[in-house]
């Protein structure tokens, strides 16, 4: 009875197209399926649950890197063949080949295992009671630090890099003589004129890579056992959790196309030529 039950909700005893326009539609209504390790539970319920803590460490990680990518490349561009400069470059080839994990590991093994400043894993206090918001917050930053300094580390180099090749490019432009030949101070030439301009291409790769940090952060909830969507994943795959696991990467679609509409949005404010356009 209940196989013909089940057979009968998810349309397997219908043809395949009628099985894929079915299948459009309950992704559209917001019925993505039970999950199976964590029945009865509905998936879209359950990553609805664990997606703001992957939000959260995945955004604070973004605003950081971008401030310090942003400020960092700028003087690194400005001063380029400079020693901070060539530091930069060494240690962002350095970060590009360091996996996210294997950092996490390290850091949780230093400041968590040998110098216990922070805690081992999870995302809150296991039975703590709350007096305020305020101790809710702090317990939840608490926990997200060592999460978030991974992911911002893994970043941030990358930021940089991009940062300080795409003003340079600018620094070569007409527009920056005049603003030298006018007499105006070097830090309103830096920031104002050059670092603006090179706004465009290093927010593009801040939002495209904010899909893929996401995806990133599987391995940084593993390795700190946050409970975000990246740990879900994983115990999604182990167990063979293919409803979950399948919602899960519709997630992660949605964010790639909402990051890269923001992108473009973004591009109005920071370019009146795109505004008038």
């Amino acid at each position: 009875m209940l196989k013909a039950q089940l057979i009968e909700r998810f349309g397997l005893n219908k043809t395949v197209t009628e099985q894929f326009f079915l299948y459009i539609g309950n992704i559209l209504s917001g019925y993505w399926g039970v999950s199976w390790r964590y029945f009865p539970k509905d998936v879209f319920t359950l990553i609805m649950e664990r997606l703001p803590w992957t939000l959260l460490i995945v955004i604070l990680s973004r605003v950081i890197s971008f401030a310090l990518g942003y400020l960092v490349g700028t003087i690194a561009a400005w001063k380029r063949g400079s020693k901070f400069d060539i530091v930069l470059q060494a240690l962002g080839l350095t970060s590009m080949s360091l996996p996210a994990f294997w950092l996490g590991l390290i850091l949780l093994t230093i400041f968590a295992f040998y110098i216990p400043i922070f805690p081992l894993g999870g995302a809150i206090t296991s039975g703590l009671v709350h007096k305020s918001l305020w101790d809710f917050v702090y317990d939840v930053l608490y926990h997200a630090v060592l999460p978030v300094i991974t992911l911002t580390i893994v970043t941030f180099f990358i930021d940089a890099l991009v940062m300080r090749n795409t003003m340079i490019e600018v620094l070569g432009e007409d527009f920056i003589l005049t603003a030298e030949a006018k007499g105006l101070k070097e830090r309103i030439v830096m920031f104002r004129h050059a670092a603006r301009n090179a706004l465009l291409p290093f927010v593009t790769g801040i939002m495209m890579s904010f899909g893929l940090l996401v995806t990133g952060a599987v391995f940084v909830e593993v390795v700190f056992s946050y409970p975000g969507i990246g740990l879900l994943l994983m115990e999604s795959v182990l167990s063979r959790d293919f409803p979950t696991a399948q919602g899960i990467m519709i997630i992660i679609t949605l964010i790639f196309i909402i990051s890269n509409f923001i992108a473009d949005l973004t591009y109005t404010l920071l370019d009146p030529r795109v505004r008038l356009r």
